[in-house]
């Protein structure tokens, strides 16, 4: 079941030594908006609440999402060794950007619920800067000018994961703003290769499809 996995696939990282956490498997296998959570204790137990939505709020989301993939490749784990690193020489600083990270997730999940597209967009910039506190160096120069850019016609961004480059994510002020996105970039200067994309939440969650190996035989020779 879906509580399995999210176990399972934090078990199996931590055997393939690259690090992370339970995040990627709540946001992939869990449908909806969600926030989950997980207490200081051994064995770790995550637990996800899915969040109940404004009606009609999951399509404004919807016309105000963006994805931008940057250009710029990165290995998550890199990042993460460091980010470790500091955790466990137990820094001040460190140590309250993480109760501070806590407290901002669970304010925007209040916005969430509320269907407040301002909050959630100051949300996501406060979480920008205490990925950048956690994580020194997650933010490339042409990132940087890529979201400077941008600020203007957004409420929030972010960069997924655990940054250094992969993919930005936006939520715009204005609805449908694609073709705005794409604009301001290829009018910015020292950018990669970008490429902008429409979002949709995912309200079923992962599924996976299982055939025969004749339905698979059939399939190829058509």
């Amino acid at each position: 079941n879906t509580d399995s996995l999210i176990h399972a696939v934090l078990h199996l990282e931590q055997i393939l030594t690259t690090g992370g956490g339970w995040q990627d498997q709540v946001g992939g296998l869990v449908p909806g908006v969600k926030i989950g959570r997980s207490k200081a204790q051994l064995p770790l137990r995550v637990d996800v609440e899915q969040l109940s939505l404004p009606e009609g709020f999951v399509k404004t989301l919807n016309e105000h999402l963006l994805l931008v993939y940057t250009g710029k490749t990165r290995l998550a784990r890199n990042l993460l060794q460091d980010v470790l690193r500091n955790w466990y020489a137990r820094l001040p600083a460190v140590v309250q950007n993480a109760d501070s990270l806590v407290a901002n997730a669970e304010e925007c999940a209040k916005a969430f619920s509320k269907g407040d597209l301002l909050q959630i967009g100051e949300c996501l910039n406060t979480y920008w800067q205490q990925k950048k506190c956690m994580a020194p160096g997650c933010e490339p120069q042409a990132v940087k000018k890529m979201m400077d850019a941008l600020q203007p016609r957004v409420y929030g961004q972010s960069l997924a994961g655990a940054g250094g480059g992969g993919f930005l994510y936006l939520l715009t002020k204005e609805a449908n703003q694609k073709e705005a996105v794409r604009n301001i970039l290829a009018n910015t200067e020292g950018l990669g290769d970008f490429s902008v994309h429409d979002v949709d939440v995912d309200l079923s969650g992962i599924s996976v499809a299982f055939s025969s190996s004749e339905d698979a035989t059939d399939a190829g020779s058509r």
